[in-house]
């Protein structure tokens, strides 16, 4: 039996991406499509690189940012179609201090890539900002079903193998008979259910999401004010999210449904049709970074996830760093090597 370099379990966004490192590396791999994906499937794909809570830049945002937008469009050019759609993000101010402190940064040369200047001639039908608004400068957002769906179509046509089936953990051998050398598990949230890396604090984050139809609201790109409105295709937009840590399980609730309206109808004032709602687990960590590296007993075992809020940006960087790790022994850094985490391993 040929064994291919890499079998990737999980075909969610980090799943994915490492799938395109691998194929851009030029090694071997198949892919374990055997988790629901529900993050990636119902994400909005938003690249952000700021935090509106403190009005600083996102993590590692300078060197993420124009790496993801490089990856991403090195992909468009392999399937021949777009999986990026153009946005920008518009942040309703919620007082005069919101205001000046984002001039304050914008002015700030660290920030002026990020941050365009405020304009107080803005004005958005609809939508109540007696404050303002901030304008986020983005490449766009990850079309995430899209970028899932054609990225299998393609690797399939390219003759890469996927078993559309859940991943027997007991099927490890330790005679090596495994038809891959290296494994990466890709999990998402499910990862707590993996008996080699459920030592790592994952913290799931439960999240629900609306889609609604709308004939009053003309906006192509994203609006935020404590949640988000983001055009979708037509009369339609998504909007979300919420952030529920109690949850485990991927299931739409009415708390939920009840939050995202009351937010939207605060700052809102057009007529819309809820027509579905959705519900994902983010594979998030208590200190806010991934969970990358290799398993300290297995040398060819490794975990490629907690990408978190905002691993459309951090993925594709990531990827890189932990494939040069398997294959070149490199170093990961300290602060997402998942061996910070030994001491919880058994």
């Amino acid at each position: 039996m040929t064994k291919t370099d890499f079998g990737i379990v999980g075909w969610g966004l980090a799943g994915a991406t490492m799938a395109w490192q691998l194929y851009f590396n030029k090694k071997s791999f198949m892919v374990y499509d055997s988790t629901k994906n529900y993050s990636t499937k119902t994400a909005a794909g938003i690249v952000n690189p700021i935090v509106f809570k403190r009005l600083t830049k996102s993590w590692q945002a300078d060197t993420l940012m124009p790496y993801a937008e490089s990856f991403y469009k090195k992909i468009e050019i392999e399937l021949g179609q777009k999986i990026i759609d153009a946005k920008h993000i518009y942040k309703i101010f919620s007082s005069f201090e919101d205001e000046n402190n984002w001039m304050t940064k914008q002015s700030d040369e660290r920030f002026e890539k990020y941050l365009e200047p405020v304009s107080s001639s803005l004005n958005i039908n609809h939508v109540t900002a007696e404050f303002g608004y901030g304008i986020v400068k983005t490449f766009g957002n990850l079309n995430t079903i899209h970028f899932l769906n054609a990225s299998k179509r393609f690797f399939k046509h390219n003759n890469i193998i996927f078993i559309d089936e859940k991943f027997n953990y007991s099927e490890l051998d330790s005679n090596n008979n495994e038809p891959y050398h290296n494994l990466i598990f890709c999990e998402g949230f499910e990862i707590i259910h993996n008996p080699l890396f459920n030592y790592l604090p994952l913290k799931p984050t439960h999240g629900d999401t609306l889609i609604i139809e709308t004939n009053d609201f003309n906006f192509k790109h994203v609006l935020n004010k404590n949640m988000f409105i983001m055009h979708l295709e037509g009369n339609k937009y998504k909007v979300g999210a919420t952030y529920n840590w109690g949850l485990q399980e991927p299931v739409c609730t009415e708390k939920g449904k009840n939050e995202l309206i009351e937010k939207l109808d605060a700052f809102t004032n057009f007529n819309y049709k809820i027509i579905s709602q959705q519900a994902g687990i983010r594979p998030t960590v208590k200190d806010r970074r991934p969970l990358i590296g290799t398993h300290p007993n297995y040398s060819n075992l490794h975990i490629f996830n907690g990408l978190g809020t905002k691993g459309v940006m951090i993925a594709p960087y990531y990827s890189e760093k932990l494939l040069k790790s398997v294959i070149n022994n490199e170093e990961l850094d300290k602060e997402i090597n998942i061996t910070r985490y030994s001491k919880f391993l058994n």
